[in-house]
C-alpha cells in the first residue's frame, strides 16, 4: 500500500489527468489516488473512500478529451462528500469527526480546483506520447492547442510520417506564437531539420533566413544559432562562422554558442581556439537547468578532450551531437513541465 497522491503537486495533478484519460474507471482512479492501486478492493475499506471517489469523478470531469481537441467535456454536477464537525467520523470509530480525523494528516483535502493552464498543458504533452496512433488521428486539429500539435508532430516524425509532422509544425509556426508553454526556438529548429530530412534543404535554409529577418516569439540570435548549426550540418563552414559570430553577439554567455564556435575551430585544426571556446562553453553551462547542464557538460567535455589531444572531430559524430542537442532542447526557455511548476529561465 502506497502513499495517497498529493494533487497540490502540479506534476502529480497532470499525471492524474493522464491516468483519467487512459483508463476512465472511477474506482481504479480513486484507488490510485488513495495509494492502493495494486489492491483496488482495499479502497472500500478506507474511511475516506467516498472522498477519493469524488476526486476521481472531478478528474474525469476535467480531463482533456483527445476527441474534443483536448478540451474538457461539459461539466457534470458532482456533489462533494460532506461531513460536519459533529457528524460521526467516516473512519467508523464512533467518535465525532471533530474529535477524530478532522485535524488528522489522514484526512484528505477534498476541495479540488480546476487544473491551471500549465498543468493542463503538461498533461496534454504527456498524453500525446501515450495515446495509440489511431486515437491521435481522431483529434480535431482545428481545436487542438499548439502544444498538442507540436507533440503530435514529434510522434508522427518518429513513426516515419514526416510530411504530416512538417505540416503540423508549420500550422503552429504560422499562428500567433503566443502560447506560453511552447519553445518556439526549439520548434523552429525542428521544422528546419525536418525539411532537410525531407530533401528540402533549400526550403529549410530560406525558412531560417526568413525567421532571422522577421523573428516572432524568439530572439534573432537564437535563429542565428540555428542557422550556424544548419550550415555546419550542410558542411558550409564559411556561412556557419558568420552565424556563430552573430549568435555570440546576441548572447555572449550562451554555452551552445561557444560550443559551435569551438566546433568550427576544431574542424580547421585550430586546436588552441577550439580548446578556448569549449572551456568558455563549460564556464557558462550553469545557465542551463540541472539535466541540461549535465548533458551540455558531457557534450563539451568530449569535444574538449579531442581538441586537447589534437584529434579531429569525427564528422558523423559532430552531426549526431547537433541533432541530440536540439532534441534535448538545450535552451534557456521554460518548457511545459517547468511552466507548470512556475519556474522561469
Amino acid at each position: 500500500m502506497g502513499e495517497p497522491k498529493d494533487l497540490n503537486n502540479p506534476a502529480t495533478y497532470a499525471e492524474a489527468l493522464v491516468k483519467a484519460v487512459l483508463n476512465p474507471n472511477r474506482e481504479l482512479l480513486a484507488a490510485w489516488l488513495a495509494g492502493v492501486e495494486e489492491t483496488a478492493q482495499t479502497l472500500h475499506t478506507l474511511p475516506f473512500q467516498d472522498w477519493y471517489l469524488y476526486f476521481a469523478d472531478r478528474l474525469l470531469d476535467m480531463m482533456p478529451q483527445p476527441e474534443l481537441g483536448f478540451q474538457a467535456r461539459p461539466k457534470r454536477t458532482v456533489a462533494a462528500p460532506k461531513v460536519g464537525r459533529n457528524d460521526p467520523c467516516p473512519c467508523g470509530s464512533g467518535k465525532k469527526f471533530k474529535l477524530c480525523h478532522l485535524e488528522s494528516e489522514e484526512n484528505p483535502e477534498w476541495k479540488l480546483c480546476s487544473p491551471t493552464p500549465a498543468i493542463r498543458a503538461m498533461a496534454i504533452a504527456r498524453l500525446v506520447h501515450e495515446l495509440p496512433l489511431p486515437r491521435l488521428e481522431k483529434i480535431p486539429l482545428s481545436l487542438a492547442a499548439p502544444v498538442a500539435l507540436t507533440e503530435m508532430a514529434s510522434v508522427y516524425q518518429a513513426n516515419g510520417r514526416l510530411e504530416e509532422a512538417i505540416n503540423l509544425v508549420k500550422q503552429v509556426l504560422d499562428g500567433d506564437r503566443q502560447d506560453p508553454f511552447l519553445l518556439y526556438d526549439y520548434w523552429i529548429a525542428r521544422y528546419a531539420e525536418w525539411l532537410v530530412e525531407a530533401g528540402r534543404a533549400v526550403d529549410g535554409e530560406q525558412f531560417l533566413l526568413g525567421e532571422f529577418d522577421k523573428p516572432r516569439g524568439v530572439q534573432p540570435w537564437q535563429v542565428a544559432q540555428k542557422l550556424a548549426a544548419f550550415y555546419i550540418d550542410q558542411g558550409d563552414l564559411a556561412n556557419a562562422e558568420t552565424w556563430v559570430e552573430n549568435a555570440l553577439q546576441g548572447d555572449g554567455e550562451n554555452p551552445f554558442n561557444h560550443y559551435l564556435k569551438g566546433m568550427l575551430a576544431h574542424f580547421d585544426s585550430l586546436w588552441e581556439e577550439a580548446v578556448d571556446s569549449y572551456r568558455q562553453a563549460l564556464k557558462f553551462s550553469d545557465r542551463f537547468r540541472e539535466v541540461e547542464q549535465a548533458y551540455m557538460q558531457q557534450l563539451v567535455e568530449d569535444a574538449l578532450e579531442r581538441a586537447e589531444n589534437q584529434q579531429p572531430l569525427d564528422e558523423e559524430e559532430g552531426e549526431e551531437d547537433e541533432e541530440e542537442d536540439e532534441e534535448e532542447g538545450v535552451e534557456e526557455e521554460t518548457d511545459t513541465e517547468d511552466a507548470a511548476q512556475g519556474k522561469q529561465s
